[in-house]
């Protein structure tokens, strides 16, 4: 039994050499935009698998891909070069709820310094009511990770 796992946890490394993996550990801030008593700050350790054509970064899917449905828009990119990593990734949709016409709005934006493993992360939220020619926001989160790697 021991052997099966061992060659389940070695399996991905086979096939993805140029790969690694990263633990980062520092301070989380989360809060309701134009609330600022609604600031919760946390220690987190996150999780980083780096690929040569993305990440996937606490589980969310980092690359140069982007898909277009009629359902919804997901644009991402990622850029590393010798010194850092951006990636970035922005997911929208509109429905229609009780004849009100609602965008909901998701961008990440990542930046990993490779030098000093040091890594900035920014994650906002937005639930948007358009029905006005005036749009409105019904819901604005905003978090951010700011720690270091290893």
């Amino acid at each position: 039994m021991k052997q099966i796992l061992i060659l389940l946890l070695l399996f991905p490394s086979v096939g993805f050499s140029d790969n690694f993996e990263l633990l980062c550990k520092g301070e989380e801030a989360k809060y309701l935009d134009g609330n600022p008593s609604s600031k919760e700050v946390i220690t987190k350790v996150i999780g980083i698998q780096l690929y040569e054509e993305g990440m996937r970064l606490d589980g969310e899917w980092f690359d140069n891909k982007s898909d277009l449905t009629e359902d919804y828009l997901l644009e991402r990119s990622y850029v590393k070069s010798k010194d850092n990593i951006i990636a970035a990734r922005k997911f929208s949709t509109n429905t229609l709820i009780e004849g009100r016409e609602i965008q909901t709005i998701k961008i990440d934006k990542v930046e990993i310094n490779i030098l000093t493993n040091d890594i900035f992360w920014t994650h906002e939220f937005n639930r948007v009511d358009k029905t006005n020619t005036e749009a409105k926001n019904i819901y604005a989160f905003r978090k951010s990770f700011k720690g270091a790697c290893k």
